[in-house]
């Protein structure tokens, strides 16, 4: 089942290196060079992908997009802002390249790589609120903990950075099995907990995750 309400905008990102935690400087950026992007409220932004090195950084490869996922009707509110332009991080400059489109396809299980709850970093209160969002939208599924390949939960951050300080937002990798197609859909556009624009809580189909997170 395809639902082509949403899409996964994806641009081409031609760069040299992302800190490894880059999800609140991605849209920070973005945001200077599209607006739009704070008042849009149905908008998520996927990890970008590229190669991670020992100095936690990201090597961007021919591969690497950034991939907003957005009602169809809103596209013209960020497209021009965003097609063909270039944004700085530091003293690195980015270019985003002309997008493709993706109508968000179901599936029986998919994953999201970081959810972020408020309040809810312990593993058992995180996945007991995490279930009760899933309820709240309607969605019957079983929901899990992603793990490490060592067996440990697979636990991660978003860094913030404001002027009135450095902030940690912290969650899981999660996977959510036993979907039917308009469950599965409604997962994939809503998603759960919170930081949607900054790459937490973007669910895909796990046939483009690996058996086991690192």
């Amino acid at each position: 089942m395809i639902d082509a309400s949403y899409v996964d905008l994806g641009f081409p990102l031609t760069g040299k290196l992302l800190p490894l935690d880059n999800g609140y400087i991605i849209y920070s950026a973005l945001s200077c060079i599209c607006p739009n992007l704070h008042k849009l409220k149905k908008i998520s932004i996927h990890p970008i992908a590229g190669i991670p090195n020992s100095s936690k950084q990201l090597r961007l490869t021919k591969r690497s997009k950034l991939q907003i996922r957005i009602p169809i009707e809103q596209i013209p509110q960020i497209y021009e802002f965003l097609v063909e332009q270039t944004f700085n991080i530091g003293q690195n400059q980015f270019h985003l390249g002309i997008p493709e489109y993706q109508p968000l396809i179901s599936s029986s299980s998919v994953y999201s790589r970081l959810v972020v709850i408020r309040r809810r970093t312990k593993p058992q209160l995180f996945l007991e609120k995490a279930h009760e969002q899933l309820q709240k939208l309607g969605i019957q599924g079983n929901i899990h903990i992603l793990k490490k390949k060592n067996g440990q939960l697979q636990c991660r951050q978003v860094v913030i950075k404001k002027k009135e300080g450095t902030f940690f937002a912290r969650g899981y990798g999660v996977k959510v099995t036993d979907l039917d197609e308009e469950d599965s859909l409604i997962l994939q556009q809503k998603g759960i907990g919170g930081k949607h624009k900054m790459m937490c809580g973007v669910f895909v189909p796990s046939w483009n995750s690996p058996t086991k997170a690192k």
